[in-house]
C-alpha cells in the first residue's frame, strides 16, 4: 500500500528543525516560493544563494518566548500607492512570517482602515456576503476579468508589492483581523507571500523577498 501521509515540515527556529539539523551543511537559511495556483509549481531551496540580486530585504527579529518564529517589522500598508498612515503602535513591535498560516492577520485597527481603502477602490462590483473569517467579499459572477487596486507591505527598509494572487482568495480580500488585539502580533500568511521567493537567513538576520520567482 502506497504511503500517503501527510505532515508539516518543521523550517522554524529550533533546534528539531530541518533547517537547524542542516544548518552544517547548508547553514542557517533558506527559502522557498509559493505558487499563484494549486496548478502551478513552487519551490524549497536549503541554503542562501551568494548573492541576493533581485530581493529586497528587512531586518529579522526574534521572538524570545517562541524561537521557532521568524519576524519582520511590519510598519505600514498602501492601497494603490496610498499609506494607511498607521502608527507604529499599531504593528507593535514585530510580525510573524508564518507559511504555515494561509491568511494574513492584522490588528483590527489596521484592518479596519485596509478593508475601508480596499473598498473605495472597488466601488463597481457588487458587495457580497461574508465568507468565515473574511468579511471583504464582492460578487464577481459572469465577469470576465476584475481589477483589483494593488496592496503593498511596507516593512522596514523594503516595500513589497504583492502579486494579484495574494490579494483575493474566494473573492475576497485575503486579510483578515486578529480577534485579540492587545499584544497579539500580526500574522504574514502564504496567500499573501505568493510568487515570491522568501528568503530566512538566520545566520545573517535577513528577509528577503524576490518577485516572480515561480
Amino acid at each position: 500500500m502506497p504511503d500517503t501521509t501527510d505532515g508539516l515540515m518543521g523550517l522554524g527556529g529550533g533546534a528539531q528543525s530541518l533547517v537547524s539539523q542542516t544548518a552544517a551543511t547548508y547553514g542557517e537559511a533558506f527559502s522557498y516560493c509559493f505558487p499563484p495556483t494549486n496548478n502551478s509549481t513552487g519551490f524549497l531551496t536549503l541554503g542562501a544563494e551568494d548573492g541576493t540580486s533581485g530581493f529586497v530585504s528587512t531586518p529579522m527579529v526574534r521572538f524570545a518566548n517562541v524561537p521557532t518564529f521568524y519576524g519582520v517589522l511590519l510598519q505600514d500598508i498602501a492601497v494603490e500607492g496610498t499609506l494607511l498612515g498607521m502608527p507604529p503602535s499599531v504593528f507593535a513591535d514585530r510580525s510573524v512570517m508564518n507559511s504555515g498560516t494561509i491568511i494574513s492577520r492584522l490588528p483590527p485597527v489596521a484592518y479596519a482602515a485596509l478593508s475601508a481603502a480596499f473598498k473605495a477602490h472597488m466601488t463597481q462590483y457588487t458587495p457580497a456576503p461574508p465568507r468565515s473569517i473574511l468579511d471583504t467579499c464582492f460578487d464577481f459572477t459572469g465577469l470576465d476579468s476584475v481589477t483589483v487596486p494593488s496592496i503593498s507591505l511596507v516593512f522596514e527598509g523594503a516595500v513589497v508589492d504583492l502579486d494579484v494572487n495574494g490579494i483575493l482568495i474566494a473573492s475576497c480580500l485575503a486579510f483578515a483581523a486578529t480577534t485579540t488585539p492587545d499584544g497579539v502580533p500580526s500574522i504574514i500568511g502564504n496567500v499573501q507571500q505568493r510568487t515570491f521567493e522568501v528568503l530566512l537567513d538566520v545566520g545573517q538576520s535577513v528577509v528577503g523577498f524576490r518577485p516572480g520567482a515561480c
